[in-house]
This record gives C-alpha cells, structure tokens and sequence, in this order.
C-alpha cells in the first residue's frame, strides 16, 4: 500500500481515489502534463490533494466525452466550473416538462410517435387524415405540426392554414407526392415556418428535419462533442514512425502495432482532406471542420492507445 505523509499520495493511492489506471495517469502527465507531481530523490512520483482533485474532474469530464487534450489545460476553478455546466445540462436534459410538443397528420409520419426519445419531444395527437384533424374541437397547442397528404389542391391551403393557427405552432413540416407549382407557392407564402417536403422521404431525413424544426440536435455520441474553441491536438507520432510501426515485428501475437499503425495512418489521412475540405469550400466549412475535429480527437486517443503498446512492448519508434 503506498504510503501517504504531509497530504502526498504515490500513484497507487491516487489511482485508487481518482479510479484510474496508473498507465493513464502517467499518460495524462507525460502527454498533456495534466498533473505535474513531485519526485522524491528515487525518482517517485508524489501527488497533492489538489492533484487528484484535478484528476478526479477530468475522468469526470472525458466520461462525459470530453477529450483529454481539452480539458489538461484548465485550472483547478476552470475545471470546477466546466464540471458545474455538465451537472446543469444533465438536470437539464432530465426534465421532461422542458420537452417540446409534436403532432402528425398521416399514416407514414405517425410512425415518429414512435421516437419520442430520439425527438426528445412529446407526441400529444395523431391523426389519419388533415379532415380528421380539421374536425378535432378540442386541438391543444404543439411546437411542431407533421402532416403527410398525397396531394395539394387550393382548398389544402386553407385547411393547414387553419390547423397552423388553431394550434398555434411556429413550425410545420407537410410532406406530399404531387402538386402543382402553383399550390406549392401559394402554400409556402401563406404559413410562415413552413417546410415542404417532397414524398417518398426516409425516416432518418424526416427525423432529422423533425429536430431541425423543434430546435433540436442530432444526437452524437461522445465522440463528437468537441470543443471548437480547443486547438487541434498535434500528433504524437509522424508519418515516418506510424510507417515503421506498422512493418515491424513484435511479441504480441494480434499484431497490435501493426493493426493501430495502419488504422492511425487512414486517420491521419482523412483528417488532413477534411482540413482541406473546411479551406476549399466554404459552403460546407462547419461540416467539414466538425468531421476535422472530430478525427483529431479520435486520432489522438488511438495515437495514446499505440503509445502504451509501444512502451509495454519497448518498441524503438526512431
């Protein structure tokens, strides 16, 4: 058991307190000097209290997906104050009385009541037909009106104008197969926040325009909630090195270098064309410079995976 005196702590204790590994804590020191522990005369680490204070809010922080090369940089407050904003958007994301309102109009489009937790929005009426609906005394208001018609004739203007108004939505989405151009403009100069969508349409565009409209996100996993303020990560090994790694031979039989090298090299080459991408069209700049980040983010944690192979395997990448 390591022994602690004048509130120092080896890294076993630390571990134990912050629920790390030690090989990560020593990667967080040596790659992002998230900590920077004392030494005894034996070369020991020791680490303060503020130390594993430090560590314990960014394993907190990178289990919320934060990337590691985000986070090493900030105070001891900044962090505090960055795990504050986290706890704020979980009691956020938690209340469901803040969740907005949808209604559909159709057999195709009644299948988003199906998604509730994917819109983060409360289906509150569906209905097979707009003459269903338009007969419905008792219409409550929604965020977001769905409708699916087959056709668009003069008198359907009226009829979603109405449905608009006794609702008193700010965005409706109509899906529908013909109409005349005529109809179609008409329609979309008369009901403001108006959204029209030509059939057939896939489920994953119709929910993607759903979110849109109720002022929602896609949901992404970790790896994509990337800080477009932190600069992007340099990378730990260079071309040169990821090509030797990937040639050389070991004592691990899975080949695990080998594996990571080639996987690192596809990585680092789609991250330099989204670069480009971002530069070269401007009409396409957030996507691309997301997709950028988010594949410096995932290049990094598979340079640091590679980085303990090598060091467990005393692997010479010069």
């Amino acid at each position: 058991m390591e022994k602690e005196m004048q509130d120092v702590y080896g890294i076993a204790a630390v571990a134990k307190r912050t629920g790390l590994a030690t090989p990560n804590i020593r990667m967080w020191e040596k790659r992002h000097q998230a900590v920077v522990p004392a030494r005894t005369d034996t070369n020991r680490r020791l680490y303060s209290a503020e130390d594993i204070e430090r560590l314990i809010l960014m394993k907190q922080l990178t289990d919320r997906g934060h990337a590691i090369s985000t986070v090493a940089g900030l105070s001891l407050p900044q962090l505090s104050e960055r795990w504050d904003q986290e706890l704020v958007s979980v009691d956020e994301e938690s209340d469901s009385s803040s969740r907005k309102s949808f209604m559909t109009i159709g057999p195709v489009v009644a299948a988003l009541t199906e998604d509730e937790e994917f819109l983060n929005a409360v289906a509150v009426a569906g209905y097979d037909t707009i003459e269903d609906a338009e007969a419905d005394s008792e219409l409550v208001p929604v965020d977001l009106l769905v409708i699916e018609t087959e056709s668009l004739f003069p008198e359907t203007v009226t009829m979603i104008r109405n449905l608009v108004n006794r609702t008193h939505c700010s965005a409706t989405i109509l899906l529908y197969r013909f109409s005349t151009s005529k109809t179609a403009t008409a329609l979309a100069r008369a009901i403001s926040g108006l959204t029209l969508l030509k059939a057939p349409l896939g489920d994953r565009q119709l929910k993607r325009e759903c979110l849109v409209k109720l002022g929602l996100e896609l949901p992404r996993s970790s790896l994509a909630r990337i800080d477009e303020s932190a600069p992007i990560p340099e990378r730990l090994f260079s071309a040169r090195q990821l090509a030797r790694l990937a040639r050389i031979s070991t004592t691990v039989e899975c080949e695990c270098p080998q594996h990571l090298a080639g996987l690192l090299q596809g990585l680092a080459a789609f991250e330099k064309y989204s670069s480009e991408c971002e530069d070269r069209n401007p009409a396409d700049a957030a996507l691309h410079s997301f997709l950028h980040r988010t594949t410096a983010a995932v290049r990094l944690s598979m340079e640091e995976a590679l980085d303990y192979v090598v060091q467990a395997e005393g692997l010479s990448v010069e």
